[in-house]
């Protein structure tokens, strides 16, 4: 019974406080979205920028007090008995899955860097240039591999990642990367079985003529957590 009792404190606290930080990424991301500059002058728009840019750190300086909350009711709870350690374990296991904690561990670090005569003067076309559905094979050539997080010039890559090209950028989780500059790709998970995958000569096949490729073994990955919260709209669990 007190197994139960402490089970169901553990999960209550972890509700309240998942909804208290879901509702401060929400509120971080309205406040994104709903900028406006279109009727202001080149000073004002410097100003609100520099308005919102404050908010966006106070509001990021309170979710990490929630997240530090969060964890000193999860160790006093997981210290009461095995199974609410468990139920811990798991749950920090969910939140790597979705990325929303920062992770570190060994890993490989892959280099694509653009090939000069496509920098100054060469053919500009797309052909010219890495693309999503480059990102998007080797992202799945990682995964396959066994990486158990992944970000692509610092921006995590979590199940709900979307890429795809946008006029002459690559759009990941709606932020901005060039295909002219160079990209870094992490992924954190066994660096052996990491770096043996990528040495398959057909795996860089298509983008090898375009740019410079080199990847190597790290002791020391660190991959920042998913900047957006989750919210579903659709998708619901499913009642017994």
């Amino acid at each position: 019974m007190r197994k139960f009792a402490s089970q169901i404190s553990v999960a209550l606290v972890c509700c309240i406080l998942g909804f208290m930080l879901a509702y401060q990424f929400r509120v971080l991301m309205k406040q994104d979205n709903t900028l406006n500059l279109s009727d202001q002058n080149n000073t004002d728009v410097t100003v609100t920028i520099e308005q919102y840019k404050k908010e966006k750190e106070a509001l990021e300086t309170k979710v990490n007090e929630l997240q530090n909350k969060v964890k000193d009711y999860e160790d006093a709870a997981a210290s009461k008995s095995d199974s609410t350690k468990n139920i811990l374990q798991q749950l920090e296991n969910t939140r790597i899955l979705t990325g929303e904690v920062d992770v570190d561990g060994p890993g490989i670090v892959v280099y694509l860097t653009p090939n000069n005569n496509n920098l100054f003067g060469g053919n500009s076309s797309v052909d010219n240039h890495i693309t999503d559905k480059d990102l998007v094979y080797l992202v799945n050539e990682l995964r396959f591999a066994g990486a158990e997080a992944i970000s692509i010039n610092d921006i995590r890559i979590v199940s709900r990642t979307g890429i795809r090209t946008a006029g002459n950028y690559i759009l990941i989780n709606d932020e901005k990367i060039s295909p002219s500059s160079r990209i870094v790709i992490q992924a954190i998970g066994d660096k052996n079985l990491l770096y043996s995958d990528m040495s398959f000569p057909e795996v860089f096949t298509d983008i090898k003529n375009i740019c410079d490729v080199k990847f190597q073994k790290s002791d020391n990955i660190t991959i920042k957590k998913y900047n957006r919260a989750y919210d579903f709209e659709y998708a619901k669990p499913v009642k017994e």
